[in-house]
């Protein structure tokens, strides 16, 4: 499965804030919460379900001044870890109408 080319959206699970540079994720169900850097934030706040996953790396790369495949490696690290803790769904096509969990 080549995760670049898939959708995601956040879980209907979690609430989220933006604090300084940073977001603060917290898993309704299990109480735990995660941080996310500034362009972990960028990411974040990109997964909507209605991009590919690659669509977000080249906005990275037009926003940050990161290289290509080190971009690559830690969005594709980091989506594996979302997904592993279920803050995020995998779609294979673009999702209509989706509504996001609680926002800042």
């Amino acid at each position: 499965m080549n995760r670049l080319e898939r959708f995601f959206t956040k879980s209907e699970k979690i609430a989220w804030r933006v604090v300084e540079e940073d977001s603060v994720i917290l898993d309704l169900d299990t109480g735990y919460y995660y941080t996310l850097n500034e362009v972990g934030r960028f990411l974040w706040e990109s997964l909507d379900g209605k991009k590919k996953l690659s669509a977000i790396h080249k906005e990275i790369l037009d926003h940050y001044d990161v290289n290509p495949e080190t971009a690559k490696s830690d969005i594709l690290e980091l989506i594996d870890n979302l997904l592993k803790e279920g803050l995020v769904e995998i779609h294979e096509s673009p999702e209509e109408g989706f509504s996001s969990p609680a926002t800042p």
